[in-house]
């Protein structure tokens, strides 16, 4: 019993470190590269007698003592202590804190968020094929770096609110007439539309039945009628009689 008890502890232990482990990658803002955002921090009386210091990864990017700024602009600071980041890039990603103290230096607020930054989504190309065998036409809406990305489709403008996967398969019996197909994708920071498609399929003539067909060469015979095999060719003899 005290190996089972030590190897379940040793479980829990490790499943905890997950979990915590986890939790520091939990994103409370997403952004694109060259975007502005602003971090929304409250503190309703803040004064310039307050201290407020706005740290990125643990570095110091504003403070404001006693209404004097030694680090960062004050334009970027709202009236409640907000902080605006303009032209964000890849390496804006991280944790921001904001802290606010009293003039006796005893602390009168705190906050803190983390900050992701993600690509933004390329313009989809929506491509279709016509599958005749089973009736219908499949259309892939083909985006670089597909995983995670929302789609979403319109059919003569009209959203497809049940379709929300990369490709879609319509009957070709609803291609009747003109219908314009579009595909969306998008992430937490963009949105992109392809070009408006509009199938055509139209279903292939049958095919003609085999013809036979011999080498154009004469064979000379007198025969009543019939076939002659030589040299691997097949020859027709037809002799035609005159009067």
């Amino acid at each position: 019993m005290a190996c089972f008890s030590a190897t379940l502890g040793v479980i829990i232990l490790s499943g905890f470190i997950n979990l915590t482990a986890a939790s520091k990658d939990i994103c409370d803002f997403y952004a694109k590269a060259g975007q502005s955002l602003t971090l929304p921090f409250f503190y309703e009386g803040l004064t310039n007698t307050h201290v407020l210091k706005w740290t990125h990864n643990n570095t110091i990017i504003f403070f404001r003592q006693q209404g004097r700024v030694s680090v960062g602009k004050t334009e970027d600071i709202s009236a409640t202590g907000s902080l605006l980041l303009k032209n964000l890039q890849f390496s804006s990603a991280g944790a921001y804190k904001a802290n606010v103290l009293h003039p006796n230096g005893t602390s009168a607020k705190k906050w803190s968020a983390h900050l992701c930054m993600i690509d933004k989504v390329s313009k989809p190309q929506l491509t279709y094929v016509c599958d005749f065998k089973s009736s219908a036409v499949n259309l892939n809406c083909i985006v670089a770096k597909p995983q995670g990305l929302v789609f979403s489709w319109t059919l003569d403008e009209k959203t497809l609110t049940s379709e929300t996967k990369q490709t879609l398969s319509v009957s070709l019996a609803q291609l009747k007439g003109q219908r314009s197909f579009t595909c969306s994708v998008a992430n937490k920071v963009s949105q992109e539309r392809s070009d408006a498609v509009r199938p055509t399929c139209i279903s292939p003539s049958p095919s003609p039945p085999p013809s036979l067909c011999f080498t154009r060469k004469t064979v000379v015979a007198v025969v009543t009628g019939g076939v002659i095999v030589k040299n691997d060719h097949l020859y027709l003899l037809f002799i035609w009689k005159t009067t």
